[in-house]
């Protein structure tokens, strides 16, 4: 009950802090068949967030044993399909915990349930996929021993971010083609390490598919200033933010796979060259550019007739919303937990709010109270208006320069032999 009002819930939330989420390959995901979902984990826990809310089914997921330990954590983790792994660090007598989690694994497996893994062990904000640890396929190992009847998929999944620090920034979810556990189960009774070794080589080069991988991360700088380029020239409309679509995975994969090829002139020269163009024409205007662009009289329209509900929305949520901001500020010792933790606050602060509000609203004005839940919608309004701001000051910015841009950018994509 708890897990199906916080995926509703949530799915209007990820909406607001995401302007635009690409889907790949979502019909991948089998709504009857056990699933291991194997993930790489850049971005603290908004990968299970937005997983949770976007798959067709129900997930369960495996995360770190220690917060079950703080007050009033168990059962709100619990109801939330989570299952504590404890690790070396959290002591000897926390690690015999892990046994009765992985029974509880097993089981959820056995009853054609699905668990979501993040591969790489720990969380990194890194444009690459890291090396896989082998809990997975033991796990998927020690299902099939109990019951070598059961039909195992190991599903690799893929999650990249434009930038994951920034609000209203871009994600892409890439789900590959499903594994099967059981082809690999004769290796692995005839070689328990070989079996877990091939196992694990092969799904790190499914999740690579899915994810824009640098081999060398000093690239990084060159990748998003060419990433930012690229998006710099892309159409597209304010809704819906949640959308199937492959190309922008190839596009942007196709970017790190050339980088990875050249030498190290030639990447030099590359970075050289993109760092000119974004600094001629400002990084913020670039990044602002990307968006349905409309004539400069449309933004302004827009912007005109959507003023007043889009501040109307933003007055409703503004203490939720600027409340998981102060929680993220003051709580986050790490930046790359900052938007979990911001959007997490948000999350719980909204579904409190609203449920204060809506008491005193209907204890004032009767059933006209639930008009307060308008602040729903007009709060999507609220981010849809600001994305229109942002292009609007970005046409204002570049002006007649905003061709040359244009220009630039087509020809340096071209003599790099890169496509848009």
């Amino acid at each position: 009950m708890i897990y199906a009002f916080l995926k509703v819930w949530v799915k209007w939330v990820i909406r607001i802090f995401f302007r635009k989420i690409n889907i790949k390959g979502i019909e991948n995901v089998s709504r009857d068949r056990a699933l291991l979902i194997a993930s790489n984990h850049p971005n603290g826990f908004v990968e299970p967030i937005t997983m949770a809310c976007l798959f067709p089914r129900p997930l369960h997921f495996l995360v770190r044993g220690d917060v079950f330990e703080k007050p009033g954590a168990r059962y709100w983790m619990e109801k939330t399909n989570q299952i504590p792994i404890f690790r070396f660090k959290d002591g000897f007598e926390n690690l015999r915990k892990n046994n009765k989690s992985i029974e509880i694994s097993l089981k959820k497996l056995q009853e054609g349930e699905s668990i979501l893994i993040f591969v790489e062990g720990g969380t990194k904000a890194q444009k690459r996929l890291r090396p896989l640890q082998k809990g997975l396929s033991r796990i998927a190992f020690q299902v099939l021993e109990k019951d070598e009847s059961l039909k195992l998929d190991i599903l690799p999944v893929g999650l990249n971010y434009f930038d994951n620090r920034k609000f209203r920034s871009e994600s892409i979810l890439s789900v590959g083609e499903p594994m099967s556990a059981n082809t690999y189960y004769e290796k692995y009774k005839n070689d328990v390490n070989g079996g877990i070794r091939t196992l694990t080589t092969d799904i790190t080069a499914e999740i690579k598919k899915n994810v824009i991988h640098l081999d060398d991360l000093k690239d990084t700088d060159l990748l998003n200033n060419l990433l930012l380029l690229r998006k710099a020239m892309q159409n597209h409309s304010a809704i819906p933010i949640v959308k199937i679509e492959q190309h922008s995975l190839l596009a942007d994969k196709a970017i790190a796979d050339e980088i990875n090829v050249r030498n190290e002139e030639e990447k030099k020269d590359w970075l050289a060259k993109s760092k000119s163009i974004i600094d001629q024409y400002g990084y913020k205007s670039l990044v602002n550019r990307y968006h349905s662009r409309n004539s400069l009289f449309m933004n302004m329209l827009l912007i005109l007739v959507f003023a007043l509900p889009a501040f109307v929305g933003l007055m409703i949520n503004a203490i939720p919303f600027f409340g998981g901001r102060l929680i993220a500020n003051v709580t986050a010792k790490k930046s790359i937990f900052f938007m979990s933790i911001w959007l997490t606050g948000f999350t719980i602060f909204s579904i409190v709010f609203y449920i204060i509000a809506l008491i005193i609203c209907c204890v004032i004005v009767g059933w006209f109270g639930f008009l307060i839940l308008l602040g729903v919608p007009l709060f999507s309004m609220s981010m849809i208006w600001l994305d229109r701001w942002n292009e609007f000051q970005s046409q204002l910015s570049l002006g007649k320069k905003e061709h040359n841009a244009a220009v630039d950018i087509k020809d340096l994509f071209k003599e790099l032999n890169l496509k848009l």
